[in-house]
């Protein structure tokens, strides 16, 4: 379903509370199996993975990412880790999930 996006810079919509709750709703979905409810990497199914999931409350894993590139790991995958494509999710829904990732951004 396609919505008009409030806030949109370069395609991704920055930080907005709207986003982040439907991105939150995707984050349960598609990502707390592995991520963990709390997006520490230690989901439920994380101890099968090898790689660990990403822990997207570490600082260094924020360090100098850009949105772009969180779009292209969500719908493509990350070859030489367990993280699958996500190709069934618009590109809506991966702008609502990176809104709601970057609530677990440490802050400076």
């Amino acid at each position: 379903m396609k919505r008009a996006l409030p806030f949109l810079m370069l395609g991704l919509a920055v930080s907005s509370p709207a986003f982040a709750a439907e991105g939150k709703s995707l984050y349960t979905a598609n990502c707390m199996a592995c991520h963990g409810v709390d997006a520490d990497g230690k989901g439920p199914a994380a101890m099968a993975l090898d790689p660990k999931p990403t822990d997207f409350t570490a600082p260094a894993f924020w360090d100098g990412k850009e949105n772009k590139e969180l779009k292209k790991i969500i719908k493509t995958g990350k070859p030489g880790t367990p993280m699958a494509p996500f190709p069934q999710l618009s590109d809506d829904d991966v702008t609502a999930l990176i809104a709601y990732l970057r609530t677990f951004q440490p802050q400076q």
